[in-house]
């Protein structure tokens, strides 16, 4: 018996770009390898011969993935171009998928044909895959309910910078005709907002940090907005406190 053992250096460089909007990624890479393959010949005596031949190829990868709610999906795209040995010049593709039937287990599916891989000894093939999915990392979106609306005659306040020193300043008030606003941001002078689709808007020269505001619906009483703690004003009232970022 004779037992022969042989050690073959390998090569391998990739090259790659990424991009990402929310759960919707695109991928492009290149990868280039140099290595050897050994064939084996046994003639009727037995003899035995062992032919090393030097490989190299380089592939190129698109890859996408999309996510929308409980559904995912990957396709992908491989294209081979080989200058030496005897691996091919070839491209390939697969698509596969999966239902997130819980946020943690899912059902997947492939379909698909792979290239050879000389440096890991796997063949060209053709595949077809189910199989039961788990994570530890959540893939169902949460829900979020929708906020419900502040009851009539009172009224919601969020403000968002606009730059500049400048906020955008939205009050929610169902049902109302006239929004009104006043605070340290206007010098406690009452300023009207004007109606932007389901809610009334002011734009404010308003800094980064807490504030006071009071609103007023329709000339009824001043009231700190409802969404906001309220605090004491040093006058025996009460008025709503307002962090703008």
């Amino acid at each position: 018996m004779r037992r022969e053992r042989g050690t073959f250096g390998a090569a391998n460089g990739e090259l790659g770009i990424w991009a990402r909007r929310g759960e919707q990624r695109l991928s492009l890479s290149a990868a280039a390898v140099s290595t050897s393959t050994v064939s084996t010949v046994i003639f009727d005596d037995q003899t035995v011969l062992r032919l090393r031949e030097r490989v190299g190829y380089a592939d190129v990868s698109l890859a996408a993935h999309g996510a929308w709610r409980a559904f995912e999906v990957d396709v992908s795209a491989v294209a081979r171009h080989a200058w030496k040995g005897d691996v091919a010049s070839a491209a390939t593709a697969s698509v596969g998928g999966a239902w997130w039937v819980t946020p943690y287990v899912g059902l997947a599916a492939a379909l698909g044909r792979q290239l050879s891989d000389p440096m890991r000894g796997t063949a060209r093939a053709r595949y077809a895959t189910i199989a039961l999915r788990l994570s530890a990392e959540r893939h169902r979106p949460l829900r979020v309910l929708p906020a419900p609306p502040p009851p009539a005659g009172e009224a919601s306040i969020a403000a968002t910078p606009a730059g500049g020193g400048v906020a955008l300043v939205h009050v929610r008030a169902p049902g109302a005709r006239r929004v009104e606003l006043m605070g340290d941001v206007t010098g406690w002078e009452a300023v009207t907002l004007g109606r932007r689709g389901d809610a009334w808007a002011l734009r404010l020269t308003m800094a980064s940090g807490p504030h006071h505001v009071l609103v007023r619906v329709d000339g009824g009483a001043w009231r700190p907005p409802s969404n906001l703690p309220q605090i004491d004003d040093g006058l025996g009232g009460r008025v709503g406190l307002m962090v703008v970022p």
